[in-house]
């Protein structure tokens, strides 16, 4: 089975970047980046990825959310 997943958590880390700061930036609220970081979001609204995609100048989505084999977690392009 496959599962849509957040990256969020692992970009930030590479851009040295805290979530309160993704926050302020976005004017998203910390709990929200909190549980995109933890993956733990069953949805991802389009204005939420809008913000974060041009706070962290994203340009492709698939940096962003992945989707990934649930039995083994590699991706699947």
């Amino acid at each position: 089975m496959r599962k849509v997943r957040c990256n969020l958590k692992v970009i930030l880390a590479e851009r040295g970047m805290e979530q309160k700061e993704l926050a302020q930036i976005t004017e998203i609220r910390e709990a929200t980046i909190s549980e995109l970081c933890r993956d733990i979001n069953k949805m991802f609204p389009r204005t939420v990825i809008d913000k974060i995609a041009d706070a962290l100048q994203i340009d492709d989505i698939n940096l962003l959310i992945s989707i990934q084999d649930e039995k083994d977690g590699s991706r699947s392009d």
